[in-house]
C-alpha cells in the first residue's frame, strides 16, 4: 500500500514537472488595453487670432468759466455816523479872535460844536490858532494852509481842564471832519499848552505839512498821532480810537490806510 502511494506521488510529481516546462519555453504577450495618444489641439496662426481690446468710453469734462462776485466796495457797504455833514466848498476867510479860518472850517466847527453840546466854545473863545499863519514854529508848518485849528481845552473864566469833555469833543470833530488829537501839556515842547488840535479833512487850502498829517507815515488815515517822529523812532499810535470816515470822505479818495 506504501509503496502504491509511493509511486502515484511520483507520477503526480512529473505530471507538474512537465506542465511547467512546456509554461517556461512558450512566449506569454501580455495584453494590454488599448492607449489613445493625446494630440495638443493646434492654435491657430497668430494672424489669424483677432485681438478684442476692452472696450473704452470717454468721458468728455466740461471747462468751467469761474464766474467771480464782485465783492461790494466799502462805501456800497459803508454805514456811516449819524452827524457827518459834508461840509461846503467855501473857501472865502472869515476871521475870529484877531485870527483867520475859511468859510468850510468855520462850517465844520458849528457841525461840531452842535455834535459836541459842552461848554467849549469851537467858534468863539477857545478858537486859540486860526489858520493861514506860520507864526508857532512848534506847529512845524501845519497852520500855514487853509482848514488848521487849535482849540483850548480850559474851562472859561477858570484856569481848569474839562478832561471829561475831551473824548466826546474829539469824537464830535472827527465825525465832523476832522482829524483831531489832544496835545497834552509839554507834549511840543516844555511849558507847551494842553489843546486839541485839528486838520479839515479835504480842505483843498490845507499845507503840505498838514496834508502829512492826514495821509502821511505818522498820519492820521494810518492810525498815527500825526506828529512827526526822528528817524529811527516809530509813529506814535492814535489815542483817540482810530479815524472816523464818513461817505463824504470816500468820495474824495480818502480811507483807512496800512502803515508805510
Amino acid at each position: 500500500m506504501a509503496e502504491q502511494l509511493k509511486n502515484h506521488l511520483l507520477n503526480l510529481s512529473a505530471i507538474i514537472f512537465l506542465v511547467m516546462l512546456a509554461a517556461c519555453s512558450g512566449q506569454v504577450t501580455p495584453t494590454f488595453p488599448p492607449t489613445s495618444t493625446l494630440k495638443p489641439s493646434p492654435h491657430p496662426p497668430m494672424s489669424s487670432q483677432t485681438s478684442t481690446a476692452p472696450s473704452q468710453t470717454r468721458t468728455t469734462f466740461k471747462t468751467l468759466t469761474p464766474t467771480f462776485t464782485a465783492t461790494p466796495s466799502h462805501t456800497a457797504t459803508f454805514d456811516q455816523p449819524p452827524g457827518c455833514l459834508q461840509p461846503p466848498e467855501d473857501y472865502s476867510r472869515i476871521e475870529i479872535n484877531g485870527m483867520q479860518i475859511n468859510q468850510r472850517t468855520f462850517s465844520m466847527l458849528q457841525n461840531a460844536q452842535a455834535l459836541y453840546g459842552g461848554e467849549l466854545e469851537l467858534t468863539g473863545y477857545h478858537l486859540t490858532q486860526g489858520s493861514y499863519n506860520n507864526s508857532v514854529s512848534a506847529s512845524f508848518g501845519t497852520h500855514a494852509g487853509g482848514g488848521a485849528v487849535d482849540l483850548s481845552v480850559i474851562q472859561y473864566g477858570v484856569y481848569q481842564v474839562l478832561y471829561d469833555d475831551i473824548p466826546v469833543l474829539i469824537k464830535a470833530l472827527r465825525i465832523a471832519g476832522f482829524a483831531a488829537w489832544l496835545r497834552d501839556f509839554d507834549q511840543l515842547y516844555p511849558g507847551s499848552p494842553i489843546h486839541i488840535h485839528a486838520i479839515a479833512i479835504g480842505d483843498a487850502e490845507l499845507s503840505q505839512a498838514a496834508q502829512d498829517q492826514l495821509t502821511g507815515p505818522y498820519g492820521y488815515f494810518r492810525g498815527f498821532n500825526g506828529l512827526p517822529q526822528a528817524e529811527g523812532f516809530a509813529p506814535i499810535p492814535d489815542e483817540h480810537g482810530g479815524p472816523i470816515l464818513c461817505q463824504w470822505m470816500l468820495a474824495e479818495g480818502y480811507d483807512l490806510l496800512g502803515e508805510q
